[in-house]
């Protein structure tokens, strides 16, 4: 990941190269996220949930709201919405609430045991999951201390929802996990086939 961005322009752009006495590099292409600024902390290879996130508390720059994503999963949420809402309540963390997808096809029945509706793998309406899209204060970082290694979803969340800190977006759109290579393969015909329903841009 590091050399992707360090030769970013030569991964993604045309390039004219001379040789000889006076070598020179032209890049041809012009990206929208020229402006982007990424950062590329090391946060250790047998680093826990909550450790990389501390190890990133540096990073934190403006009025201490940042985004955390654990990066496996994909959906169509609002992040705006959800920025406002996590402002408006002043919790420490705003994770977005979302219904996980069944991994079966859902049956209706009537009483005779006829099919009165099949749907293949439906999000399952009543129960909410973390999605893994959360927008963070800068006090969450007091939540990492006192573990060597904290699991963000084990002590730190669990303190923060004791304590009244922990607040949930909802989120009634769609979202998929990436778990599974199964998973990854559904995604990527998604992609493919330009059905893509994370695509709001």
């Amino acid at each position: 990941i590091k050399d992707y961005f360090k030769n970013y322009l030569w991964n993604t752009c045309d390039v004219t190269l001379k040789l000889g006495k006076a070598p020179d590099v032209r890049y041809h292409n012009s990206h929208a996220e020229e402006d982007w600024t990424v950062t590329l902390a090391e946060t250790g290879a047998d680093s826990m949930t909550g450790e990389r996130i501390r190890r990133v508390r540096s990073y934190v720059e403006g009025d201490g709201t940042f985004l955390l994503t654990y990066g496996d999963g994909l959906s169509d949420i609002d992040l705006n919405a959800s920025i406002a809402e996590h402002r408006q309540t002043g919790a420490t963390c705003t994770l977005t609430a979302v219904h996980p997808g069944s991994r079966f096809g859902s049956l209706e029945l009537d009483k005779s045991g006829a099919v009165a509706r099949f749907a293949e793998k439906p999000q399952l309406e009543e129960t909410f999951v973390n999605g893994g899209f959360m927008v963070c204060s800068r006090e969450l970082f007091s939540y990492l201390e006192g573990s060597p290694n904290p699991v963000f979803e084990q002590e730190p969340l669990t303190a923060m929802a004791a304590d009244g800190r922990l607040h949930a977006y909802r989120h009634e759109g769609w979202w998929q996990s990436m778990d599974t290579y199964r998973e990854s393969q559904l995604l990527n015909e998604l992609w493919d086939s330009g059905r893509a329903p994370w695509k709001v841009w």
